[in-house]
């Protein structure tokens, strides 16, 4: 451990064993369990958002997560001489969620679906703090006008590359699902729905991924709670099995587990399935490759480009049947 970061461990209540180095922290074993030790640069005050939501979790049972250690002041954050600041959090040691073994992806449903059982009900008077999730509804918008623009920016070429013919080709497909998906949900029960998220404390996690699920002997541990938010916790099961369908080149039985795994603890409404069969009607990335391609050096990267779009295109009737299944 180097001397810089032991005047800020001094300020705990714990004993350091050992120490390894991970992505962006530090690992520490003590002599009260695993702890992770980084640099934040978050708010004091989003940090007693965060801080907050552990707690309401622990409270009502669901305890394995990245819960902060306050230091011997009672405080969430420790600030070293040169004025740093460092977190200290409960930690796991686990695999990360594998995405292409189906009993993962039903545990790591199932987990969020426990998790989600827990985040109603969430009062917290400084909404500034918290925030809300972005509006869909506005997202799909916004994208729509930005795929115009890039097809339009592309047909201006008179010397086109590979990519961009057959970007053009398929570019009608993929914009009549975008605009399709963006009126259903301007339609459905979503903005009303989206509205109340306050009212109802409903929080999500904001960053359900594979990365921040750990698949312990002893269970499943969730971290990484910085981007959790009020918003619909359907989100989180739409970026979620989103993921596992791409990953698997969209098929059914992987995203039935994510269903049949969540559904086991907490049950989707008709309105909530319809949602998100049109989120994942939406060709997400269609616009993701369309936006990777304008802001980047369009001469350098037609070939993987390419082997992206045919990809898009070989999984786009599975992706459609599974949407259809859910909605």
């Amino acid at each position: 451990m180097e001397d810089k970061y032991d005047e800020v461990l001094a300020k705990y209540d714990f004993c350091v064993k050992g120490t390894k180095r991970v992505r962006g922290a530090v690992l520490l074993e003590t002599d009260k369990g695993y702890k992770l030790f980084k640099e934040t640069r978050t708010s004091a005050t989003r940090l007693v958002w965060e801080n907050m939501i552990k707690t309401h979790l622990r409270e009502n049972g669901f305890d394995r997560i990245d819960s902060f250690c306050l230091n011997n002041e009672g405080n969430i954050s420790s600030a070293d001489q040169s004025g740093t600041r460092y977190v200290v959090k409960d930690w796991y040691i686990g695999e990360e969620c594998n995405l292409n073994d189906l009993n993962d992806i039903y545990m790591a449903a199932e987990n969020m679906g426990k998790l989600h059982a827990n985040l109603t009900g969430i009062r917290y008077g400084n909404r500034d703090v918290c925030t809300t999730a972005e509006d869909m509804s506005s997202v799909f918008r916004r994208h729509n006008t930005e795929l115009k623009h890039i097809k339009n920016y592309i047909r201006s070429h008179n010397d086109k590359n590979e990519f961009e013919i057959a970007f053009l080709k398929v570019f009608p497909m993929y914009f009549e699902q975008a605009k399709n998906a963006a009126a259903m949900l301007s339609e459905s029960a979503y903005g009303d729905m989206y509205g109340k998220v306050c009212d109802k404390g409903e929080v999500y996690h904001g960053s359900y991924t594979y990365h921040n699920i750990l698949m312990c002997e002893d269970g499943v541990s969730t971290t990484v709670f910085d981007k959790c938010a009020y918003g619909m916790q359907i989100m989180d099961l739409y970026y979620f099995i989103r993921k596992v369908m791409e990953k698997n080149g969209w098929d059914i039985k992987y995203g039935e587990a994510v269903i049949k795994g969540y559904e086991s603890v907490k049950k989707l409404s008709d309105e909530e399935r319809h949602i998100l069969a049109v989120f994942l009607m939406y060709p997400e990335k269609f616009w993701k490759l369309s936006s990777y391609y304008m802001n980047g050096k369009k001469t350098l990267m037609t070939e993987k480009n390419m082997k992206k779009l045919e990809l898009l295109n070989e999984q786009f009737d599975n992706r459609i049947k599974f949407a259809d299944k859910i909605g």
